[in-house]
């Protein structure tokens, strides 16, 4: 009886389709239009993550030498990227700071080495780079990533530094280790500056993401200790002196939080991704950790527990750099991926992947099919969308049978897909991992530092630019009538400045909502009701803005009780 009702249905529809006026024909054909488009939007297809690095450190992959002329860059590029768009990869992540330098004209940053041959060099004739790459790829569909390696000031080599640079005129930042120079993550000056150093990027250029890799505290070299022990007595805190990895994570912990808030402040759409090394921790060490004999991991050595900046909704996205073949006793890649796939908390995950390892003199992979059969596995797990290969250069190196075979599992249409995959067989040697439950590391401010302190330090990294005027405002009162009034500093007058008043408000797990609230006039402002400025844990400050937009720092945070205001 269905079957007969729904074949009876369709002529008797069409006849009465055709029997209608012209002009209702029309709506009904925009009306079936419009639910066709709202039935795809919320049903958008699945676009498989296809990422590539192009590392510029040390002229890894482009450009192939510093001081090549502009147009000789400009088309290295330009291959580069046309033959990652033809292995149909759609993801560029571009490194734009390789070692306390810039790709792209900074007012934070001097011009790198690796591009221009000596650091603080201009391209000539002018070039921007990160520009560049971001119009290549956006015209072919791709996605462009920038890249940042956050502390390293100085990689192999001992060329000489900008004196602009900011390591030249704070040398008391920077620590020698392993032949290469560093910024010390436990200097509060140095963590702002980078997070200003990215925040530029994050104003000025159209990119998809910013990207982090896995170089925080520098990698541990047997007998030598990474030379902090000053920083450590000076703003340890509770930490000092018997805590020091944990005050080490800790230091990237508020980095990576602030730096989270001051993107999302400006961009709220913007992702932040982190590329991690491989293992987190090993199961010797936590329950929680991924089996596999104990090696470097993550946490316990580079101090990034990047575990917990996943569960405290820190970054957008991870990328763990699983640069070991199937099988490796320290980190078998089916086993790890399957790790990060179970501890992930729901983030969209991608799984690095070491394609270095199968070309040129240095090869560790003996099976050629090795990467493109890793590619096939990632894509059993239920939460990896995707892959990225390290690194672009030797897409090009791959030999003939390997570069087939990864041609083939890169189609645009994919053979296999989430409901024809086989699941991965049983591997006795990989132990059955949980779900992985929030983090249970508690997310802690500074040592000394009142809530206005680690505001502040929140806030200035978000900024522009700092103006050279004083910061105090004198509040004179509060009204009942939600009316806010202030002196304005002396010798700064009314049509010079505009004002505005900053709103903290305490958000759940902790943190603070930063909302501006701008002035009708430079010496009173109106706070709506939603602002919850009658809450005892709602903050204010304010600050002047010029005509050009920049920002004052603010001044003293406040709380208002009634009529009275009190100072933080």
């Amino acid at each position: 009886m269905k079957k007969q009702i729904t074949r009876s249905w369709v002529p008797q529809f069409s006849i009465a389709v055709f029997q209608l006026p012209l002009q209702q024909i029309c709506r009904l054909l925009l009306f079936l239009l419009i639910l066709s488009v709202k039935s795809y939007a919320g049903h958008p297809q699945n676009k498989e993550f296809r990422g590539v690095w192009i590392a510029t450190v040390n002229n890894i992959d482009w450009p192939s030498a510093p001081g090549l002329p502009v147009e000789v860059q400009k088309q290295e590029l330009k291959e580069l990227i046309e033959r990652i768009e033809h292995l149909n990869l759609n993801v560029v992540i571009l490194q734009v700071r390789a070692a306390s330098d810039a790709f792209y004209p900074s007012e934070t940053e001097p011009w790198s080495r690796f591009l221009t041959g000596k650091q603080g060099l201009a391209p000539s004739p002018s070039f921007d780079p990160l520009s560049y790459a971001i119009e290549l790829c956006h015209a072919k569909g791709m996605e462009l990533h920038a890249w940042f390696n956050p502390f390293r000031v100085r990689n192999i080599g001992h060329y000489l530094l900008d004196p602009k640079n900011f390591a030249a005129i704070n040398p008391q930042y920077v620590h020698e280790y392993d032949n290469k120079l560093f910024f010390d993550p436990g200097i509060p000056q140095v963590r702002n500056h980078i997070i200003k150093v990215i925040m530029e990027v994050v104003r000025k250029y159209n990119i998809d993401a910013i990207h982090l890799d896995d170089y925080f505290y520098p990698y541990p070299i047997r007998g030598k200790k990474f030379p902090d022990q000053k920083t450590f007595r000076q703003y340890g805190g509770k930490f000092y002196p018997g805590k020091l990895g944990d005050w080490r994570r800790e230091n990237l912990n508020q980095f990576i939080g602030t730096l989270h808030d001051s993107i999302k402040s400006v961009k709220p759409f913007l992702r932040l991704g982190i590329s991690p090394f491989g293992v987190w921790r090993n199961k010797s060490d936590d329950s929680d950790g991924s089996p596999g004999i104990k090696a470097t991991t993550s946490y316990d050595d580079l101090y990034a527990n990047v575990y917990l900046w996943l569960g405290s909704n820190w970054i957008d996205y991870v990328i763990p750099q699983l640069y070991w073949e199937q099988g490796n006793r320290f980190g078998d890649f089916a086993g790890l991926t399957k790790w990060w796939d179970e501890h992930c908390f729901g983030k969209p995950l991608y799984i690095g992947q070491a394609l270095y390892k199968s070309t040129g003199e240095g090869k560790v992979f003996t099976n050629p099919m090795e990467i493109s059969e890793q590619i096939s596995i990632l894509r059993k797990f239920e939460h990896v969308g995707g892959f990225a290969l390290y690194s672009a250069k030797h897409l090009a190196r791959l030999s003939e049978t390997a570069l087939n075979e990864l041609s083939a599992n890169l189609s645009p249409i994919l053979a296999e897909t989430k409901e024809n995959m086989a699941p991965i067989p049983n591997d006795p040697q990989i132990t059955p991992i949980q779900k992985a439950e929030p983090p249970r590391e508690r997310i802690l401010m500074a040592e000394n530092k009142s809530i206005s302190d680690t505001i502040n330090l929140v806030y200035q990294s978000v900024i522009h630019k700092e103006l050279t005027i004083p910061e105090q405002f004198s509040v004179i009162r509060f009204q009942t009538g939600r009316k806010l009034f202030w002196k304005t500093p002396p010798g700064i007058g009314n049509t010079e400045l505009k004002f505005s008043v900053i709103i903290f408000e305490p958000v759940k797990g902790g943190g603070y909502l930063r909302r501006v609230i701008q002035t009708t006039d430079n010496k009173q402002i109106f706070i709506p009701r939603k602002s919850g400025f009658n809450s005892a844990r709602v903050l204010f400050a304010i600050v002047s803005v010029n005509s050009n937009g920049e920002q004052s720092p603010f001044s003293k945070l406040f709380r208002i009780r009634g009529k009275r205001i009190i100072y933080n």
